[in-house]
């Protein structure tokens, strides 16, 4: 259901840019589709949404928050040393939003949306495929399906704000997206006691910061990291090949944090659902 609603409002809403008309159906759709298969399971609404918000630990808060800020930066000193990228000072991305003095709301509305998409990968699906086939693979299986996802807005949105060939586009970020986002958000849930705010947290970042610093792909807009957008961006090249350093790691981690308290996990949230 999400891969179609994705597929379908890109393809009518994208003409030159990827705007809020694209984003904000995308994005609350996977909450939505939770939220029916909850009911469904014999779950209520306001029982999976009130559960999804529970269990949030300073460790996972933390990581989720810091973790991003870390990866961007280190995407930044390499596209600077590297001369992939140069430094173009000034505020127009901060500001590209609205007024400043906005920004709070700005952040609200968008961890409203984000909580939308969160809710459904890392707040349903992860915790559902956990219980089947284990972390690792649940980790990678929702990478997978969330790197689909974004393919359509990717595909069209290259081809309309000229970025680069779409296919070339779309497969560059769906890479950067299962490595260096997917693992990491899982982390944060997984640190997490079942609670769904570490990754809208860890999404938030990575969504605020990174057009900020190294260009949208979306929008093909540079960030205070000029360059090509589709090498520097957390979302191109630099961070895929990033990702990819990183995954190992991950895997490890959440192998170790699934074994520590994953299985006690899954039977409380089961417990409350009963």
């Amino acid at each position: 259901m999400t891969l179609a609603v994705s597929g379908t409002v890109a393809a009518v809403t994208i003409t030159d840019t990827v705007s809020n008309a694209t984003t904000v159906p995308i994005m609350v759709t996977p909450a939505v589709t939770a939220l029916i298969l909850r009911r469904l399971q014999g779950r209520s609404i306001r029982t999976t949404i009130i559960e999804s918000l529970r269990g949030t630990t300073r460790l996972s808060v933390a990581f989720a928050i810091g973790y991003p800020v870390v990866f961007i930066a280190a995407a930044a000193v390499i596209a600077l040393g590297t001369g992939l990228g140069t430094f173009q000072p000034g505020v127009q991305n901060v500001v590209e939003q609205g007024p400043i003095y906005l920004f709070p709301l700005f952040v609200l509305v968008a961890g409203a949306i984000t909580y939308g998409e969160e809710l459904g990968w890392r707040g349903y699906l992860l915790p559902e495929l956990t219980e089947r086939v284990g972390a690792v693979a649940a980790t990678a299986l929702v990478g997978l399906v969330w790197a689909l996802y974004h393919l359509p807005a990717l595909y069209f949105g290259a081809q309309a704000t000229g970025l680069g060939d779409p296919v070339t586009v779309a497969a560059i970020q769906m890479g950067a997206v299962f490595t260096a986002a997917a693992f990491p958000a899982a982390y944060s849930y997984f640190l997490s006691e079942g609670s769904v705010i570490p990754p809208v947290l860890f999404h938030l970042t990575w969504n605020i910061l990174n057009p900020w610093v190294l260009g949208n792909v979306y929008t093909n807009v540079e960030g205070f990291v000029a360059g090509q957008v589709i090498l520097v961006s957390g979302e191109g090249v630099i961070g895929l090949l990033l990702g990819l350093v990183t995954l190992a790691g991950f895997v490890a981690l959440i192998r170790r944090q699934f074994d520590i308290n994953g299985n006690g996990r899954s039977e409380r949230k089961t417990s409350r659902g009963t």
